[in-house]
């Protein structure tokens, strides 16, 4: 059954382990991710936080989470980790940027979805101020860097990642709003 399930997509273990609640999928998802909670923890072991006690934690943290998960395992974990360790955490995993990422992710090769989303796109981008349209227009399509975009704003460069971080945020609110009208 294990090698069976090991052939399964994260999307249908997922859904396999909400909808029918079957251990064994979330065992599987659980085995595949493990050496990436290894490697996202070894930066944070100590004295204080030794993986005798980091590992089984976070396992069992994480298998609570795949019941409600709806985005990418890696962002979960990783934001386990991040907040087990006390790290702030401003990685925009918020409910509307999962769902969109999961929409996106689903529309794979569908063009008539892809054909929603960017019309989605189009119209969330519409609702942005003038501002923040021209700081995404500067960064993802003339590919400013960060030091630049800082320099003409005079703010500093986690300044703007973090404005960026919201106008994403802010847009992905928008295309669910959008999704539902």
């Amino acid at each position: 059954m294990h090698l069976q399930l090991n052939n399964l997509s994260d999307r249908e273990l997922l859904l396999r382990f909400r909808k029918f609640r079957e251990r064994e999928a979330a065992g599987a998802l659980l085995d595949r991710y493990s050496h990436l909670m290894v490697a996202v923890c070894l930066p944070g072991l100590d004295a204080q936080h030794p993986a005798e006690t980091v590992f089984p934690e976070l396992t069992e943290k994480l298998y609570h989470q795949l019941s409600g998960a709806t985005g990418r395992i890696n962002g979960i974990l990783y934001g386990l980790v991040q907040q087990y360790f006390g790290k702030s955490r401003v990685t925009g995993n918020s409910p509307a940027l999962r769902d969109l990422e999961s929409r996106v992710d689903m529309a794979g090769s569908n063009p008539i979805e892809k054909v929603a989303l960017a019309g989605q796109l189009e119209k969330a981008l519409g609702r942005l101020i003038p501002e923040d349209m021209e700081l995404l227009q500067a960064f993802y399509l003339d590919h400013k860097p960060l030091r630049e975009l800082a320099q003409s704003r005079h703010m500093n460069t986690s300044q703007v990642r973090d404005r960026l971080k919201g106008i994403r945020q802010t847009v992905a609110t928008y295309m669910k709003e959008a999704a539902y009208e």
